[in-house]
């Protein structure tokens, strides 16, 4: 499903998968003190300038000002755009969530969230962030590093059900989930030690066949699976009910069982 919402300084394009829900952002900026707006100014080039990172005591950095390009010969303002806020809305359970990390912007300008469940109805609203004003209503020890600004942009998506239509498409979680299965299941890790080409080293891996927990073996399993086993065991379950009521297969009680 592809759906777009757009307003004078703002542009969305959602476009939704089975369990992942792609946005592309754009941002228009105003040239000129008539309040008239070019769509010709991207977000890409407004970012270019500036990145929100970590120094070496955890604490947020940008790029000083004067390192940013100016406008008209004039250096920028402390309300200079530094990403985008986005919260996600689940319209069926009605659950709030941002999807930024530990509240700093988004610096990009095509973004995927890959949390969301099929057949799901998702509201995302988008909103300009900027470096919160030292002076503000906010308290010194309360007061937050960035701040969004602007009515929020929202966009409307359902996600796809390939349980429901005719044909269904899935996919399990192979090598581009390995370190978010590691991190989930970490605790069942274990070593053993290789003789690759001659020169012997250790690696891990973790089995969900061999994890003790039956409750987290049933978990790993179906999170890998992703639907995939499921769906597999419930098509050739079809199959065989339609060639026993077609007479093709016989089946005595105790084979059914």
């Amino acid at each position: 499903m592809r759906s777009r919402s757009e307003s004078n300084a703002l542009s969305v394009h959602a476009i939704a998968g089975t369990r992942v829900v792609i946005l592309g952002l754009n941002l228009k900026q105003k040239d000129d003190e008539s309040g008239d707006s070019s769509p010709s100014t991207t977000l890409s080039a407004m970012l270019s300038g500036l990145t929100v990172a970590e120094d070496a005591n955890g604490a947020d950095r940008a790029a000083s000002e004067s390192s940013l390009p100016e406008k008209n010969g004039q250096p920028p303002s402390h309300d200079m755009l530094v990403g985008f806020a986005i919260d996600r809305r689940d319209i069926s359970s009605g659950k709030s969530t941002s999807l930024n990390f530990d509240g700093r912007p988004i610096q990009k300008f095509h973004y995927g969230d890959y949390t969301v469940e099929p057949g799901h109805q998702y509201e995302y609203s988008v909103r300009r962030m900027i470096k919160a004003p030292s002076r503000s209503r906010y308290s010194f020890f309360s007061r937050p590093k960035y701040v969004a600004v602007g009515s929020p942009l929202v966009v409307t998506v359902t996600t796809e059900d390939p349980s429901t239509a005719k044909h269904g498409v899935y996919f399990n979680r192979g090598a581009a989930g390995s370190q978010a299965y590691a991190e989930k299941f970490g605790e069942f890790r274990k070593w053993h030690r290789v003789n690759k080409y001659g020169t012997p080293h250790w690696t891990s891996t973790i089995n969900p066949l061999t994890i003790p927990d039956p409750a987290k073996k049933k978990e790993a399993c179906a999170w890998l699976s992703r639907g995939l086993e499921e769906a597999l065991l419930e098509f050739i379950s079809q199959v065989l009910r339609i060639l026993i009521e077609a007479g093709e297969i016989n089946f005595t009680a105790s084979e059914a069982s």
